[in-house]
């Protein structure tokens, strides 16, 4: 897990340097796009539910978008990085 999440920093990041962002402002930036997967993943299973007959592939497809952005979103939005401290 922590591979793919490094491979998501790293991707965002290089998006987050293309626009200018500045170096300081990156964790809020990767944890609102985390949260904005999130929704993402909700969203493309809507369809699925409002929709009677999906053929099984676009069935699986939209399961397995729905998975991996949750995962990933998940992994970033709600990152905690505990600094070591005395005691």
């Amino acid at each position: 897990m922590l591979e793919v999440k490094r491979h998501a920093v790293r991707l965002i990041q290089g998006g987050l340097l293309a626009r200018n962002v500045p170096e300081y402002q990156w964790p809020d930036w990767v944890k609102k796009i985390g949260r904005g997967m999130i929704l993402a993943g909700v969203a493309v299973i809507v369809p699925g539910v409002l929709i009677d007959n999906i053929s099984l592939p676009v069935t699986i497809v939209m399961q397995l978008c729905y998975a991996s952005l949750i995962g990933i979103g998940v992994l970033l939005a709600f990152d905690e990085n505990k600094t070591k401290g005395r005691g």
